[in-house]
């Protein structure tokens, strides 16, 4: 038999995804109509009772600073140090 080509297999691809298409449909068609519309509510949101302050916000960045401003420092005196053992 010989070996099929990129068409047929192409073609034998689509013809399945059609079949399956197809059969996809009808079982939607052929499902049980529901009686009553089903609606979907979201629970109600919690009224915010305690206000935030912005310190308390942003606490998280001035924690960043303070690690990225302590990096920066470490980086400058190991610097400062290589620039004498280099010298």
């Amino acid at each position: 038999m010989a070996k099929k080509t990129r068409k047929v297999m192409k073609q034998q691809s689509q013809q399945r995804a059609i079949q399956q298409a197809q059969a996809n449909v009808n079982i939607v068609n052929n499902a049980p109509a529901a009686t009553e519309p089903t609606v979907v509510t979201s629970a109600p949101r919690a009224a915010k009772t305690e206000s935030v302050t912005p310190a308390q916000e942003f606490a998280f960045v001035k924690s960043d600073v303070r690690k990225s401003l302590t990096l920066a420092t470490v980086f400058i005196v190991a610097m400062i140090a290589l620039s004498f053992v280099v010298h």
